[in-house]
């Protein structure tokens, strides 16, 4: 948030703590007296998100355009809320202020009139938010919320999402819910950076587009820490200064990545190449000039092993790679721009792009580049071999230490 839009936060009153002992209209400001006001860092450490943006230009206003790409928001409507628009206004209503959580991120633009969303914080207290024409908020997933309109009965508001739309409320309690308990763990503990451009979680069996989510339901995320667990390493760099990024150089000194090679796969349809061996050697590729482009991105999806770790530093756009678990479950893992993952040699994987249909992504290798995939099964490879005694039987090994200790 700059620093105007937290003056005009506070202008405008824009959060309080609630007098809950009030039995007045929900539609009241309910201020305690005398009034607490809540500052947008209070917010944000409960993971409350805001902006203040230009309502009168929404369909060409960059700052959203950049806020939709960088969170992944690829669908949007817009709603009026007010006793003329909306079929049984009153339950509806009723509804909405009944405290909930959502197993995903709430977004709501507010284009036009005012409304209030009201937060738990961390000692369970009421904390109401106003929103007018040109606030952005974002309600983390697990957090206990509800909303109503003020006295002035109407608002109208754009939804965001990431892929299809889930409206599902779930009414407190809710504390065995997944969204829930991970919400509660990130209140706790410093949140990872990398997870702004590195988020994974378990695959349903959909067989469906597969540029789709493909959460399951409900959703079961998994940590970057689970996923170390896996051998799947990942930081969080600049990727608008990967040329001169001393992080990134410490990186592949390191890890000993000599060898920089830079692709797109953009719309489906055409692959730029560069090699930066020497100078950056710029090849293109498009489907003129690639045989079987289509049959290439097929390929990627197969499942498969490679001898050599897999390297990926995603310099713009996202994509989805998915590795198996130690019981052989899908976890899908979305890279984002700023993103860099690498996968150990010999575990099972697979990658594709998602809705979006674009990544610009930076390969690293140890020296010369190894391209060759082995469709699973693979299991007698000596890398595959290695993987598994590493990364899979070492916890039937801890195991076994401990029972034989008890």
């Amino acid at each position: 948030m700059t620093a105007w839009q937290s003056g005009f936060w506070f202008r405008s009153h824009q959060a309080w703590f609630m007098d809950e002992t009030s039995g007045e209209d929900e539609r009241l400001p309910r201020h305690c007296y005398p009034k607490e006001l809540v500052s947008p860092d209070y917010l944000a450490a409960l993971g409350v998100l805001y902006w203040r943006l230009n309502p009168e230009n929404y369909e060409n206003d960059a700052e959203l355009k950049k806020i939709r790409e960088d969170r992944g928001y690829n669908y949007m409507d817009l709603l009026d809320i007010c006793p003329e628009k909306v079929a049984d206004f009153k339950e509806k209503l009723k509804n909405f202020y009944t405290e909930h959580i959502h197993a995903d991120e709430e977004i709501r633009y507010c284009l036009e009139g005012s409304a209030y969303f009201d937060v738990r914080d961390k000692d369970d207290r009421w904390i109401r938010i106003w929103i007018k024409a040109g606030d952005l908020i974002i309600l983390p997933a697990g957090i206990y919320h509800r909303f109503t309109l003020d006295t002035g009965d109407y608002v109208k508001l754009m939804r965001l999402f990431v892929g299809e739309p889930v409206w599902t409320a779930h009414n407190r309690p809710q504390e065995d819910h997944p969204a829930r308990k991970e919400y509660i763990k990130n209140l706790v503990t410093e949140k990872d950076p990398r997870e702004e451009v590195i988020q994974a979680w378990y695959m349903d069996a959909s067989d469906e587009d597969q540029r789709l989510p493909h959460h399951k339901e409900p959703k079961e995320f998994v940590s970057l820490d689970q996923l170390s667990e896996l051998g799947v390493l990942s930081w969080k760099l600049d990727a608008d200064n990967y040329e001169t990024d001393a992080e990134l150089k410490k990186i592949r000194e390191d890890r000993g990545y000599s060898y920089v090679f830079i692709n797109y796969f953009r719309n489906n349809r055409e692959t730029i190449l560069y090699n930066q061996k020497s100078d950056i050697d710029i090849i293109e590729v498009c489907p003129a000039k690639l045989p079987n482009y289509e049959e290439k991105i097929k390929n990627f999806f197969e499942e498969h092993l490679h001898t050599d770790e897999e390297i990926r530093y995603c310099l713009a756009g996202s994509g989805y790679f998915d590795v198996r678990d130690h019981n052989d479950h899908w976890i899908r893992v979305w890279v984002k721009k700023g993103g860099i993952i690498v996968l150990p040699a010999g575990i099972y994987h697979r990658f594709t792009l998602d809705t979006d249909n674009y990544i610009k992504a930076m390969r690293l290798f140890v020296g010369d580049p190894v391209w060759t995939p082995f469709n699973r099964p693979h299991d007698h490879l000596p890398a595959r071999k290695e993987y598994v005694q590493a990364f899979v039987n070492k916890d039937h090994s801890a195991s076994a230490v401990d029972a034989a200790a008890a």
